[in-house]
């Protein structure tokens, strides 16, 4: 039962199987393993002379099961050889837990790549949602499916190994299986959508300037039926845009406003509630006249992530077609140095009519955020998500295995945190109250940009002051949005962090 298109990105095939075939050459059969003990080992589906060896193994301690941790081994099988892959899923908490599952499954295809396997027969763990966990999986090996190698030379013509991901259930009842089936085709629009961002924000800022993201935003567009409208540079002056068009008017490459809509068929135009997701698309930060220093500021190509990460959600929206009305909102510069650059000291005066003090150009993504909380506001945006790799100090806060969230009502900060727990994109909230006002406080406008540490909150709270009086959250993803190392279950670079958080939230199902 094939389960896939495919795309430019992801060329995997993910499927279903009740049974293990007779083995092939190529390929490679994976278990997880949940803990340190070989008794955990039966909380696969595996059975007979395979579950047998794995567990021998176990019980010798050749491999503990730590989150992450891989062991490549030969078992014996009545029906011929076979590769086993063992991956770790670390202390065993509940039997649906699909963040790890998600990430295991992510560990097993890039181990397969790296094998030369041609399919990967992965046994579905014990559990008590079969299509959570399915769906958990093929996530999962789609994006660990993805690499960003993309400017290589491919000697071998840039085939990936691994062709097929076949998740094996154990179960025979059709269904079941058409419930797998269902949830695992959902997965692969999302990781698709995801992956599609991740190579948006691992491309070089040289060949993805404003305009040029913004015309990718409209092929995607035009390609899953979503209307798309881009304000250029003469546009977002016209309109009052100071922070969007003050970032923006050192560069070269003209600064351009990202609209992209998706309406579920059969709306009349009424009341119904409009989400907003607006990204900061910063294609390249400098940091403007406050020059950033030269170390690692390669890795400032993708201080677009948030705006890629909005426009990856609404291709996966256009997919599955929610019941839900949602809007993209993407600000995107390059903040450069040159003699046209706002500098220290200047005025910028937003589309919401307030002024704000630039104290420092390098606090520029809150500038061009203001611009786009405020116009989707103007649009009719109920409920606002804002996402950006806006502060160093959030990584300060919470290191790299959470994103901040900040929010003005508590309920909708509950929706998307929640949203983002099923995702696997866990966050962790923090404060943005007046108690921290004089971070913001200007002497000479309404505001100022950036008043000292702790940055992550006075930023907050300034973007706070343009949401008003509407439920708003702002994910700060500095941290979430960029491996500097490869991992197990991903090659260094971006994350696409976001991406599932905000399809889940639209979703609004649980999960």
């Amino acid at each position: 039962m094939s389960l896939t298109g495919g795309s430019s990105q992801d060329k995997l095939n993910v499927s279903l199987a009740a049974t293990l075939p007779p083995p092939a050459p190529r390929d490679l059969v994976s278990l997880c393993v949940f803990g340190s003990g070989a008794r955990d080992v039966g909380l696969c589906r595996a059975k007979g002379a395979l579950l047998d060896a794995v567990r021998e193994l176990v019980a010798a301690g050749d491999f503990k099961g730590e989150e992450d941790d891989s062991l490549l081994v030969g078992a014996n099988d009545p029906k011929g050889a076979r590769r086993v892959l063992l991956v770790g899923m670390g202390r065993h908490g509940d039997d649906d837990d699909t963040r790890g599952l998600r990430r295991a499954a992510a560990v097993a295809v890039r181990r397969a790549n790296e094998a030369k396997a041609r399919r990967l027969f992965f046994f579905m763990p014990a559990c008590s949602d079969v299509a959570r966990v399915a769906r958990a999986l093929a996530e999962g090996a789609h994006l660990g499916s993805y690499t960003n190698d993309f400017y290589q030379k491919k000697e071998d013509g840039g085939e990936t190994s691994l062709a097929e991901f076949v998740v094996v259930t154990g179960d025979g009842d059709e269904r079941v299986r058409a419930g797998v089936a269902e949830e695992a085709e959902r997965a692969r629009v999302v990781a698709e959508s995801a992956n599609w961002a991740r190579a948006l924000a691992d491309e070089p800022g040289g060949s993805l300037p404003p305009v040029e993201f913004a015309r990718r935003a409209a092929a995607m567009a035009g390609e899953f039926g979503l209307e798309v409208e881009t304000l250029d540079a003469g546009e977002i002056r016209a309109r009052g845009m100071g922070g969007l068009w003050g970032v923006g008017q050192g560069s070269d490459n003209p600064p351009a406003l990202i609209v992209v809509r998706y309406e579920p068929e059969g709306f009349d135009g009424g009341d119904e509630e409009l989400f907003a997701f607006v990204g900061k698309g910063i294609t390249f930060d400098t940091g403007g006249i406050s020059i950033k220093p030269a170390k690692n500021m390669e890795e400032m190509k993708a201080d677009m992530a948030g705006g890629a990460a909005v426009l990856g959600a609404l291709r996966a929206v256009a997919q599955l077609k929610p019941r839900r009305r949602v809007v993209g909102v993407v600000p995107s510069a390059e903040n450069m140095p040159s003699g046209r650059s706002i500098k220290p000291g200047d005025i910028v005066r937003t589309f919401a009519g307030y002024t704000i003090e630039v104290v420092d150009t390098d606090a520029e993504g809150r500038l061009v955020l203001a611009d786009g909380i405020a116009y989707a506001k103007s649009l009719g945006a109920t409920r606002i998500v804002d996402l950006a790799t806006l502060t160093g100090s959030i990584v300060v806060a919470l290191g790299d295995h959470r994103a901040g969230l900040f929010s003005n009502d508590d309920s909708w900060a509950t929706e998307v945190a929640r949203a983002a727990a099923r995702a696997g994109e866990p966050v962790w909230r923090m404060p943005v109250s007046d108690d921290y006002k004089k971070k913001i406080e200007s002497d000479i406008a309404d505001f100022k940009n950036y008043g000292g540490r702790p940055d992550a909150t006075g930023a907050a709270l300034l973007l706070s002051k343009f949401a008003a009086g509407t439920p708003w959250v702002h994910l700060d993803i500095a941290a979430t949005a960029w491996l500097e190392e490869p991992a197990p279950h991903s090659p260094a670079g971006a994350t696409g962090t976001g991406v599932r958080t905000l399809v889940e939230l639209v979703m609004g199902d649980g999960g």
